[in-house]
């Protein structure tokens, strides 16, 4: 073969290469010619995190100072079930300088998070409380640190940084409910781990933020039964019951409880009248009512508190089928077959009616047929 018919052929595979080439191009449609750092915000905001990492990469290759596309990197790293890898890009990032305090902060919530999902959390924390103080509004950060101080047990500290964080958005004040409320959950967390002593120092501080909060007086209540104290716990639960008694359902429940512990059973009674006389046809009062007057075996004064009820509350079940238990306790069965009768028509969407022209036993199975 000639030089020049080496040279034809040479161009004749170049010219298919490229035709080729332009073929899966053209099926694959046009490049899109934004940078990778652009493409990767926009794939993280697509939700796409896998193609925003490799399109992170492709940032840091081209551009080694792009601060923002590291931090981001070793976020999914971190989300993507590599923390090591995502901490020592961030550990490296924390190490250049001339960077702004408002990225030196983001850096390190990022080291933060790295090494709460590593289990160091002591070290966690304390990058925490850097990103606190290096930014200018913590609101995130703050919220980072309280978990992680939360998941090391610490009561005391978290409870400085919810207080730090109404601070800074300045409801210190304002939020002082809030704060009580977050103390009580904390003093309830240590009452369920048997740590009584210091729940009631933790509930006590709660009532001193807000004295009618509904938690930490439960909460207490609760501490006093533990230690033995009935008359402490019926008195911090009959104070809720005045103060609010729209949000009692398992406190009667409770209260009932506590009252047969104490030998005081009987004062349930007033308790359910009284709530009953603020609070008319209220559904828990009138049901503990009536299910205490049935065991007292005043069956026809329960059964007026039942009434009385189901007219302001006719949905409710556990006051139906407490009137059809009632009924039954005073043998008034023919009464007791309609409301049962009318709750079926009502679960079903109609009466049920037997034919004014049916037999006499037409309400029954039908007769087995005799062979001929």
């Amino acid at each position: 073969m000639t030089g020049g018919t080496l040279a034809v052929v040479a161009i004749l595979v170049a010219a298919a290469i490229l035709v080729v080439v332009w073929g899966v191009r053209s099926r694959r449609g046009p490049r899109d010619a934004r940078p990778p750092y652009i493409l990767a915000l926009s794939a993280l905001a697509d939700g796409d995190p896998a193609s925003a990492l490799e399109e992170f990469k492709n940032a840091v290759r081209i551009d080694s100072t792009n601060v923002d596309a590291y931090l981001r990197l070793g976020d999914l790293f971190r989300d993507r079930g590599e923390p090591e890898r995502g901490h020592q890009i961030h550990r490296e990032l924390a190490t250049r300088h001339k960077l702004s305090t408002g990225l030196r902060s983001k850096i390190h919530l990022s080291l933060c998070r790295d090494l709460v999902e590593l289990g160091r959390l002591e070290k966690a924390e304390e990058e925490a409380r850097e990103a606190v103080r290096l930014a200018e509004d913590p609101g995130e950060a703050l919220e980072v640190q309280l978990s992680v101080l939360e998941k090391l047990g610490d009561i005391e500290g978290a409870f400085r940084v919810r207080r730090e964080a109404l601070k800074r958005r300045g409801n210190l004040k304002s939020g002082a409910g809030e704060l009580a409320e977050f103390r009580a959950r904390q003093g309830l967390s240590l009452l369920e781990k048997g740590e009584l002593k210091q729940a009631e120092k933790v509930l006590r501080d709660a009532l001193k933020l807000d004295e009618k909060n509904v938690l930490a007086r439960r909460t207490r209540g609760a501490l006093h039964e533990k230690k033995g104290d009935y008359p402490a716990t019926i008195e911090d639960w009959s104070a809720i019951l005045r103060d609010t008694p729209e949000d009692t359902a398992s406190l009667l429940a409770e209260l009932e409880r506590v009252h047969f512990l104490n030998g005081t059973y009987s004062e349930m009674e007033t308790i359910y009248s009284r709530l009953l006389e603020r609070t008319s046809g209220h559904e828990e009062a009138s049901f503990g009512l009536a299910r205490f007057l049935r065991r007292k075996g005043r069956i026809d004064e329960a059964l007026d508190i039942c009434r009385r009820a189901l007219d302001t509350r006719p949905e409710s079940e556990s006051l139906r089928v407490l009137r059809l238990a009632l009924l039954l306790d005073a043998e008034r069965t023919a009464e007791a077959e309609t409301v049962l009768n009318q709750w079926i028509g009502a679960l079903l969407g109609h009466e049920p009616t037997i034919p004014d022209d049916a037999p006499a036993d037409a309400s029954g199975p039908p007769p087995l047929e005799t062979a001929p």
